[in-house]
């Protein structure tokens, strides 16, 4: 069993951004205009940094997920990302500088922050989406992290490295994009919560080239753009909202 080199994953990850580089989205403005019953999604990564290798490429899921809300009939709102990171900060230090610090958490701050987001907009939720990197455990062709199971994609050229694709089993882990959402009501207070994984950032390189050690022989190499199967990056956002309330049952 052929175990896998670790690559930095600050290193790897910059490759995939030069893989991406020509995707940089431009910011996102609102959406549909207000209603009663208004949703307010915040732009990716409002509470938490967005890795900048994965920035080029996360206009796709924001659009995937905003068209799934829309689909099942959610009037929807957004706010500019500049904005929302600025109150949201703000919202930190004015939880942490109370009286009582120690109960200065996330639940403290997501209150406040929708208070001042509501002073700006009528709402009846607010939907907080970030994508992170995460650690994929790989047994054999598979990968798995945050209840996704994905086949690794092998590239090999030559009669070789054909074979030894063939031959070896892999372990080890590899860099993965997983989202997290946090559901609020008007109120700040907790609806929902899930975390999901959703693509590789990697693929399997092997090389057949007897001048190699084994070691070199099989390595990780980024995957050159990310999100291109939509339908299986809806399913997988359906899923991380299926027990949110409002929402259909996965």
């Amino acid at each position: 069993m052929a175990r896998l080199r670790r690559w930095g994953v600050t290193g790897l990850l910059a490759a995939v951004a030069l893989a991406c580089a020509s995707d940089v989205p431009e910011e996102r403005s609102v959406l549909l205009s207000g209603a009663e019953r208004t949703w307010l999604v915040l732009p990716l990564n409002v509470t938490a940094i967005l890795s900048p290798e994965l920035e080029a490429r996360s206009a796709v899921v924001w659009d995937e997920l905003t068209a799934y809300l829309q689909d099942q009939g959610k009037p929807l709102k957004t706010v500019n990302f500049r904005d929302a990171r600025r109150m949201w900060l703000a919202s930190i230090r004015k939880v942490r500088s109370s009286e009582q610090p120690g109960d200065a958490g996330f639940e403290e701050a997501a209150q406040a922050f929708v208070a001042e987001l509501g002073r700006h907009a009528e709402f009846s939720t607010v939907l907080s989406p970030s994508l992170f990197v995460r650690q994929a455990v790989i047994e054999g062709r598979k990968a798995s992290w945050d209840g996704v199971s994905r086949g690794i994609e092998i590239e090999a050229e030559g009669i070789e490295a054909k074979r030894i694709a063939q031959e070896t089993a892999l372990e080890g882990v590899a860099p993965a994009v997983s989202l997290h959402v946090v559901m609020l009501d008007a109120e700040g207070k907790k609806l929902h919560e899930a975390l999901r994984g959703l693509e590789l950032l990697v693929r399997v390189r092997v090389r057949g080239s007897p001048d190699l050690s084994p070691e070199e022989r099989i390595e990780f190499a980024p995957r050159p753009k990310l999100f291109e199967d939509r339908r299986e990056l809806r399913e997988e956002i359906k899923a991380v909202l299926a027990a949110a309330p409002g929402l259909p049952e996965r």
